[in-house]
């Protein structure tokens, strides 16, 4: 972080902002359609191997010592970088880096460098130094050091904070950062002060929601009576109490924090009843349970989600078909993690059915969210019924339906789609020839090619090879058509064919340079065609110099494919120092 984003940092901290409810993911995330050429073959590339230049770290430490303040604000910053990247022995740099941070006359700029790369070198050693810096040189710096020294629980750092709590002085800024130290720490003995904080109405919101964060943090009981003083206020146009009472209550579970929150769940306030929810939900789904119907009826998809998680989590048939309405949410990240948590439970056997069913019901329906998703679900599940739905939703005018149809076709792989396919590949052909080449018709087509060598539908062929010859753009559709070709004539000989297709390989013109992915699944198609007389070309290219990992993968697979002969494996690539401010000669 630079200093200038430290300064809007430090802004905030004045406004009076309210952070209304952290959500924490439990869904994976959404189903996203792939590429089967990408994995079929398998190519394994190796494992990198690090290959640092130990000069680096010296000539760093070098500059360093150096005056110019440019040159000690890069060497600091390249050092935590550095570090961050893995580079090592760079603790060193620990000594001049404290001499930077303390000196009077230092620049601010390389005193932040300083300080920052010694918090991320992880410099528990210099954490008094860091202290005092934190107080003397300003607020930048402050909010970049008292964050860092509550994760180390710093006594030094818990004395100042303890002393700012009580004192009348200190600014909203450094009351919020003690606030959230000692909330870290889990100060006990700042309970006190942390709990009249939260309930003092003439403090600023931000100030209160961080105190009943720290307060909630700290102790595990006992603290149901104030919560419950705070979740019955009565306060106009405000309810910053009530959230703060959730807070407070961040680590209770008995029946009388259960029985308060589930009062909260149903407040008017949207950003109350999701917070309220959420920690339900920590507690035991099934408190969520009974709430869920008219939680799902909110208009906050905050509040909307915390019911489907607790629905995913604690499902039955019976639940399902709710949850399969919300495939069609309007809200992005909701309808996903309903999606992809469906895709879990219907490896459930009593709940593959009805999964199947509710996502059919979505993909007929009108709602483009809801068609979009159902054919994600439907798709993962191979759901071969929603064949003929799906064919239909190619014309879709929405771009994300028609891209996860097409991705669906391929994954449910019923016969009978397979003129369709053609036709729909065919029209977007010539879409692309009139409008121009765009990234999303490259991987509509490349999915409608996917799906055509799948079923290894031959009449397809012709059209296939106009994707051979190079052209600028087009790249996955390319490789697609390539790929598709090699599953549909496998093992049968086609000279005009191989030899276009080992002329892709053999393509060094560099305007436009012929793509990569174009040469590994020409390759690939040569070796399932049965192409012997290519193996020696092929041989010959995987071990030149200038060719990429991936491609020397894929002409390794093909000379084993077609001679069983096995290739030397590729060196694995070398994650290097990188490309850094100052580097040694060669």
């Amino acid at each position: 972080m630079n200093i200038a984003s430290v300064k809007k940092v430090s802004m905030k901290f004045t406004c009076l902002a309210v952070t209304l409810v952290c959500l924490v993911p439990v869904a994976v995330a959404g189903i996203e359609p792939d590429f089967l050429m990408d994995t079929d073959p398998l190519l394994e590339v190796p494992r990198p191997i690090e290959n640092f230049n130990p000069a680096m770290s010296t000539l760093w430490l070098m500059a360093l010592e150096r005056p110019e303040i440019d040159m000690q604000r890069m060497a600091a910053e390249t050092i935590a970088q550095a570090h961050q990247f893995g580079i090592p022995d760079l603790r060193g740099a620990v000594p001049r880096l404290e001499q930077i941070l303390t000196g009077a006359s230092t620049h601010p700029a390389a005193r932040f460098a300083a300080a920052r790369a010694l918090i991320v070198l992880e410099s528990h050693g210099s954490a008094d130094k860091l202290c005092a810096a934190a107080q003397d040189f300003g607020a930048d710096i402050q909010l970049l050091i008292e964050p860092a020294l509550a994760t180390w629980d710093d006594e030094s750092a818990r004395a100042i904070w303890e002393q700012r709590l009580k004192s009348s002085e200190s600014s909203p800024r450094e009351l919020v950062l003690a606030i959230r130290g000692l909330g870290i720490v889990r100060d006990a003995t700042a309970l006190e002060d942390l709990l009249s904080l939260c309930t003092d109405d003439t403090k600023s919101a931000s100030v209160r929601l961080e105190a009943a964060a720290a307060a909630g943090n700290i102790a595990d009981r006992e603290l149901e009576p104030r919560a419950e003083l705070l979740a019955r206020s009565v306060q106009a146009d405000s309810f910053v109490d009530q959230l703060c009472a959730v807070r407070l209550l961040a680590r209770h579970s008995s029946d009388s924090a259960t029985r308060i929150l589930t009062d909260l769940a149903a407040h008017e306030k949207s950003a109350v009843a999701a917070a309220a929810l959420q920690r339900l939900n920590e507690i035991d789904v099934a408190l969520v349970l009974s709430l869920a119907p008219s939680a799902m009826q909110n208009a906050d998809p905050l509040v909307r989600r915390e019911a489907a998680m607790a629905m995913l989590q604690r499902p039955d048939a019976g639940l399902v078909a709710t949850l399969g309405q919300m495939l069609g949410d309007v809200n992005p990240r909701l309808r996903r993690d309903v999606s992809s948590g469906l895709q879990k439970l219907a490896e459930q056997p009593e709940l593959n059915q009805p999964i199947r069913d509710s996502a059919l019901q979505m993909l007929t329906g009108e709602e483009w969210q809801g068609q979009e998703q159902a054919a994600l679900l439907l798709g993962s599940l191979e759901h071969k019924p929603a064949a003929d739905r799906l064919v239909q939703l190619l014309e879709s005018q929405r771009p994300e339906v028609r891209l996860a149809s097409a991705w669906a076709l391929r994954k449910v792989a019923v016969r009978e789609t397979i003129p369709a396919l053609i036709e729909e590949a065919m029209r977007k052909t010539e879409q692309r020839r009139i409008e121009g080449d765009s990234e999303q018709l490259d991987r509509e087509i490349a999915h409608l090619f996917e799906a055509i060598g799948v079923l290894h539908a031959e009449e397809a062929v012709s059209l296939l090879r106009e994707y051979v010859p190079k052209r600028a753009g087009w790249h996955l559709s390319r490789g697609a058509a390539i790929w598709a070709i090699g599953k549909i004539r496998e093992g049968s000989r086609d000279a005009d064919i191989e030899s276009s297709l080992s002329s892709r390989i053999l393509d060094f013109e560099p305007q436009p340079r012929e793509s990569s992915l174009v040469k590994q699944m020409s390759a690939i198609a040569l070796a399932r065609m049965q192409a012997a007389d290519q193996a020696q070309m092929m041989r010959e290219f995987a071990v030149s110099d200038g060719v990429d990992t991936r491609l020397k993968l894929a002409l390794g697979w093909a000379v084993r494919h077609l001679t069983g002969e096995e290739l030397p494996a590729p060196e694995p690539l070398t994650v290097s120092q990188g490309n850094w401010f100052l580097e040694p000669l060669p």
